[in-house]
């Protein structure tokens, strides 16, 4: 009997370079002669050998004269009528063919085919909305013309704003600066007619401005529209406010009660990408009138003044940078110890620094990861189920490959099923997305509109990320199918796809890894929230209401704060510079005598409040006294704070004195300022509490005072008279300032503000987070169903033999549940890392305990468990009779 000889194969990557490259009406004979050697030279010198001169063989044809055209053009003559000729791939009825089978697929495995496009739907929108949003904080001061070559001037560390005489200085002493613009924000009470309004976008501007910025008038002239006095340009929104549908050129606006303004200009809304909000702009020609102080003489930066400087083409800031010490030098100014000039980019204002925003490219960062990671999620699940149903389809490979059908038409083939699924998410997102589009606007305090969302631009860049997600998702899924071998495929020996279950849960333990990581970081982002919001600040600012009276003269002040403390419905108030939270202090700098040994700059911050500033606010004394307004020498005391005394390094505040400068100007010199020491005793020491937010720890701070510009009113109400003492308040306001807007804000509600941009921000991470949650689910949903399909039989067998529901429902679940543990061990450091760089912004933080990783963990195993124990459940109540007969 005759010994059956098992043939070798020759290398497959080198016979699918083969089937790829030659002609068909070539291929047939020269791979049979091929093979013909091979199997020879196998016999003679091995299967290495052979291999490598078959390798050979075919890197020798590879040349012009077989290579493979488009069918129209192969020789007919070579061709006979009786043979089967193989359609070209992008042939119509090919694609009809191919559409017709992944239609018929789709229906047949629905849970798989829903799963896939939910994921996908899921995945593409959530990049949609986050790209979006990322490209409008991108894009923050980019319409500026000029934006690349101006910067913002800082005088001080932390502060945007900088003294009037700066902008003429740069202009005239520095060769670098082609211009340079002043911004002076004031907050000023401006009516027309009956309508009156407290206006905080008002803006003293220099003439060169338009030269600058790009900002276009809808109406007047952009050389004339601020060279006249007691001009003012509106912007289109605030010219409807103050006349309504009627031409607002001409048009006369109140300034406090004082000055008369005419309109000379209408300016076009700017994009809400601008981090200046211009709404009155107001020539500097009366700057230091209007705003009640000298604005353009002084290097002290009182006020609210931004300097912008327009640099000229090519010179780069750390040029322009590089001369500050000589300069701060020729004008021995003797407060520059304190300063720390500095130049921003306009592009990185808002990004880049927290100057007008907190933490912005750190967030878009942040959501770029997330929208990657959630498309990711979704093309993991379509490569797992797609692979762990490649068995299903093996019989349907091996019948196209005996039909002559080779691997690239097969690969082609099923990246066509994965193009057209993404096809139809990539539509369906789009329409989600426009219809969410309001809801995600008011959830991220955004204004995206649908035109923006699907620009030309971005239409492109859609499409050429959809066709790299397709090629992602795809190409490992279509491999693994069309490398079926087809004699196995239709014995229905085909086996190599659940070699590869390995990959498989890989890609489970990254979707979860992924989905912890986001589960970690809600619960992070949520309890530090919860904790700025019930962290004792030092303050009680619970039922506090406040009023800004700043344009009220002194005396005003003081008696409606007198009329007030009559009303029975109110426990105290007081009048000061600033409110808790606020930040609104003075950065003074300390006579030399007191500076204490190490302090880089002889700064300290000082407040100035009446003698009910402690009582209204709860704030408790901890040693010595309050100040008292009625005894003379406390005209020049002092409160300190605890981190003063740590400042100072005192133990008691007993025969202590302190002091700061002022200055004064020298009548001989126009624009020359002495220093005047201000000195005193320290009465008293107060515990420290939060003036600034909770992003800062609390610096040293004195507290003198009133010296008149105290224009903050804080009222503390009784609890059970508020909506009484409201009405009575607005009576007392109205006649002590008829005319005025009658406006008030509680201090919780300003103190909560303070931290919208992280409440928003979390709500948006915690939808993104559920939406990773669920799309992971999804899959593991649909592996478990596939898992519980194929294991049909060993069920049925073993409920025969007498296994329980229990064991049954843990023999499927244990394996998922192992890869979730997993999951877990490798997020929870990762959580942790991020985390603890994002906590690392506030002064006042949780400390990520071991809980949170443990309720992330419960919540993903929870998940995990309702998941797959739905169809673990269910393939355990099933008749064992059915399962078997379904074998």
């Amino acid at each position: 009997m005759a010994i059956k000889r098992e043939l070798k194969q020759p290398p497959r990557w080198a016979d699918r370079l083969l089937e790829w490259f030659v002609a068909p009406h070539l291929r047939e004979d020269l791979q049979g002669d091929l093979y013909e050697v091979f199997q020879k030279r196998v016999t003679e010198v091995g299967t290495s050998q052979a291999g490598r001169e078959y390798t050979w063989a075919v890197l020798h044809y590879l040349r012009p004269f077989f290579y493979k055209r488009k069918p129209p053009i192969y020789p007919r003559q070579l061709i006979n009528r009786n043979t089967y000729h193989q359609p070209y791939l992008f042939s119509l009825t090919m694609i009809r063919n191919y559409l017709t089978i992944a239609w018929r697929n789709a229906l047949t495995h629905k849970v798989a085919t829903l799963i896939n496009l939910v994921g996908f739907v899921l995945g593409l929108l959530s990049c949609l909305l986050i790209w979006a949003y990322v490209s409008d904080e991108l894009a923050y001061d980019r319409f500026h013309r000029k934006a690349d070559r101006i910067v913002l001037f800082q005088q001080y560390e932390n502060s945007p704003t900088s003294g009037g005489k700066f902008a003429t200085d740069f202009k005239s002493r520095f060769t670098q600066v082609t211009d340079a613009v002043r911004l002076t924000r004031l907050k000023p009470l401006v009516a027309a007619g009956q309508r009156a309004f407290h206006e905080p976008n008002f803006w003293l501007v220099d003439p060169a401005v338009f030269d600058v910025f790009t900002l276009p008038l809808i109406k007047g002239n952009l050389k004339t529209a601020l060279t006249e006095q007691y001009s003012v340009v509106l912007s289109q929104t605030t010219a409807r406010k103050y006349f309504g549908k009627a031409n607002p050129m001409g048009q006369l606006l109140r300034l406090n009660n004082k000055v008369t303004l005419h309109v000379t200009g209408v300016l076009d809304d700017l994009p809400t990408t601008s981090h200046l909000k211009l709404d009155f702009l107001v020539p500097y020609l009366n700057a230091n009138e209007l705003a009640g102080y000298d604005v353009t003489t002084n290097y002290w930066g009182g006020g609210d003044t931004w300097t912008y400087l327009l640099l000229a083409p090519g010179t780069a800031v750390s040029d322009l940078q590089a001369q500050f010490p000589a300069y701060i030098k020729q004008l021995n100014d003797p407060n520059a110890g304190v300063w720390k000039l500095n130049l921003v980019p306009l592009t990185d204002l808002y990004l880049r620094t927290n100057l007008v925003a907190t933490n912005r490219l750190q967030y878009v960062y942040v959501f770029s990861l997330v929208a990657l990671l959630i498309l990711g999620l979704a093309c993991f699940n379509y490569v797992n189920l797609a692979t762990a149903r490649a068995t299903g389809r093996a019989k349907e490979v091996g019948v196209r490959k005996v039909l002559g059908s080779s691997f690239g038409q097969l690969w082609g083939q099923f990246m066509g099923e994965t193009g057209g699924m993404l096809l139809v998410a990539v539509l369906l997102a789009g329409l989600i997305a426009g219809l969410i589009l309001p809801y995600f606007n008011r959830l991220a305090d955004k204004q995206l509109s649908f035109q923006l969302l699907f620009t030309g631009s971005r239409l492109v860049w859609l499409g050429a990320g959809s066709l790299i997600v397709a090629l992602l998702a795809g190409s490992y899924p279509a491999f693994i199918l069309s490398s079926a071998r087809p004699i196995a495929a239709l014995k229905g020996n085909s086996t190599r796809t659940g070699k590869r279950s390995w990959i498989r849960q890989t890609l489970i333990v990254g979707q979860f890894t992924v989905s912890v990581v986001m589960i970690v970081a809600t619960l992070v982002v949520y309890y530090q929230l919860q904790y700025l919001r019930t962290k004792d600040v030092g303050y009680q600012r619970e039922q506090v209401l406040t009023m800004d009276l700043r344009d009220a003269p002194n005396e005003s002040k003081e008696y409606f704060k007198q009329q007030v403390l009559m009303l029975p419905g109110v426990e105290a108030a007081t009048r000061a510079f600033g409110l808790p939270g606020s930040s609104s202090v003075r950065g003074e700098k300390l006579v030399s005598d007191y500076v204490p040994k190490g302090s880089q700059t002889g700064g300290i911050n000082r407040l100035t409040a009446d003698g009910d500033y402690l009582k209204t606010f709860g704030i408790k004394l901890l040693e010595g006294r309050n100040l008292d307004p009625n005894r003379l020498s406390d005209r020049g005391a002092f409160l300190v704070n605890q981190a003063a005394m740590k400042f100072f390094g005192w133990q008691t505040s007993k025969g202590k004195m302190t002091g700061y400068y002022t200055y004064a100007y020298d009548p001989t010199q126009p624009g020359v300022y002495r220093e005047v020491p201000q000195r005193g005793e320290v009465v008293g020491v107060i515990e420290d509490y939060n003036y600034a937010n909770l992003k800062q720890s609390v610096a040293p701070l004195l507290i003198t005072l009133n010296d008149g510009w105290e224009g903050q009113l804080a009222i503390r109400l009784r609890g059970d008279r508020i909506s009484s003492t409201l009405q009575q308040l607005q009576q007392r306001w109205q006649a002590q300032f008829p005319g005025k807007p009658f406006e008030y804000e509680f201090l919780d509600d300003s103190f909560n503000r303070t931290y919208q941009t992280e409440a928003r921000t979390g709500q948006v991470f915690g939808w993104f987070a559920a939406l990773a949650i669920f799309i992971s689910s999804l899959g593991l949903f649909g592996l478990a169903t596939f898992t519980a399909e194929q294991r049909t039989r060993e069920i049925g067998i073993r409920k025969v033999l007498g296994a329980s529901v229990s064991s049954v429902v843990s023999l499927l679940s244990k394996d998922f549940l192992k890869l979730i543990l997993i999951s877990i061990f490798l997020a929870s450091p990762l959580a942790w890392y991020a985390m603890h760089r994002w906590l690392g912004d506030f002064a006042y933080k949780i400390t990520i305990e071991w809980w949170i990783f443990v309720l992330a963990g419960l919540l993903a195993v929870g998940i995990a468990l309702l998941t797959v124990g739905y169809q673990s459940i269910k393939a355990a109540l099933m008749n064992p009779v059915k399962s078997l007969r379904s074998e």
